[in-house]
């Protein structure tokens, strides 16, 4: 079994005006710049490629994803489905796995 531990928080540094904190959620990529979200997903993928130490996965694997988070009325669904996406594509882009589709 291989843990992965990723924030559901990711700060955008600017250089002229204060930083920005959200929570990574399908609400805020779906609003989100397409340069801001290569920005997260870059630094989510750095995360996830300090912690695999050159793991590979061979045959079918499954994702599970434990959520904690401060804000009891916030809406996992939203933030599980962006870490998911984000989680898969950093397993493939360091080819940890094969593919990131459901027939593996």
């Amino acid at each position: 079994m291989i843990k992965i531990t990723l924030p559901i928080y990711w700060t955008q540094h600017f250089k002229t005006k204060k930083d920005k904190t959200v929570l990574v959620g399908m609400n805020w990529y779906r609003n989100a710049f397409y340069i801001v979200q290569n920005k997260m997903k870059q630094k989510f993928s750095g995360l996830v490629e300090d912690q695999l130490d050159g793991t590979r996965i061979q045959g079918p694997y499954t994702l599970h994803i434990d959520l904690y988070y401060k804000n009891p009325t916030c809406d996992g669904s939203n933030i599980v489905a962006l870490m998911e996406k984000v989680a898969l594509d950093a397993l493939q882009h360091n080819k940890a796995v094969e593919q990131d589709n459901v027939l593996f």
